[in-house]
């Protein structure tokens, strides 16, 4: 499959909910480069085992604009060397253990001949990715926007409660994880404020359809969730 995504009236990605409310540590091009290798995917996830997208348009869909592709080879080791935790949010839902646990990395692999670029995904992620009943619609234009993989994260995390106006509350823990922050990384609620919460919101409100607003939920004056 080459380039399908030049060929759609819609430039959305519809992802699965537990893929979006899921744990990984990616930066801003190797997030932006796994939504538009799953968009130019998508329609065949299921029926092919490789998929193919040309380099100059896997570019224009992640807003790169350096014909520098070592930094896209290196992106593509990232995706097929991280491994993803799924729906965080259902697992601790109520505070509760439980649901369905699943890891893969992001990708299974990836070749790159010429300008065209042949990745694969393994069976579980193909499964889990497509489930066009259970998703949330990412609009391809407005994710090459973004600066910060916080932005993007949290663009991902809130798009699929836009009908509803609100998000579930996030304890902090998950949270932190839905984000991307290492452990121990911005420990207090006020460098994580400022580094991560403060930066994604005004991304968001900036360059997505939705606009955002955090409330906050303390125990004994600490932030345990919003």
């Amino acid at each position: 499959m080459s380039d399908t995504h030049l060929k759609r009236s819609s430039w959305e990605l519809k992802k699965h909910v537990g893929a979006m409310h899921s744990s990984s540590h990616l930066t801003l091009i190797q997030r932006k480069l796994a939504n538009a290798l799953l968009f130019n995917a998508y329609d065949c996830l299921l029926t092919r085992e490789e998929h193919q997208i040309n380099i100059p348009s896997l570019c224009k869909l992640i807003g790169y604009n350096s014909k520098d592709y070592a930094l896209i080879k290196k992106a593509l080791v990232g995706l097929i060397s991280t491994v993803v935790e799924w729906n965080l949010v259902d697992k601790h839902k109520n505070g509760e253990e439980g649901g369905v646990w699943n890891a893969s990395s992001i990708i299974a692999d990836a070749s790159i001949e010429g300008s065209v670029c042949t990745y694969s995904y393994s069976r579980k992620m193909r499964e889990l990715l497509y489930r066009p009943e259970i998703y949330g619609c990412l609009n391809m234009y407005v994710q090459a926007k973004f600066k910060s993989s916080y932005g993007l994260a949290l663009y991902e995390n809130c798009i699929r409660y836009q009908n509803i106006s609100k998000t579930p509350w996030f304890k902090m823990a998950i949270f932190r994880k839905l984000m991307g922050v290492d452990p121990g990384k911005y420990s207090t609620f006020r460098d994580f404020n400022k580094r991560v919460l403060k930066i994604g919101i005004s991304e968001v409100n900036a360059y997505s359809p939705i606009f955002i607003e955090v409330n906050l939920r303390k125990e004994n004056g600490k932030v345990t969730a919003l």
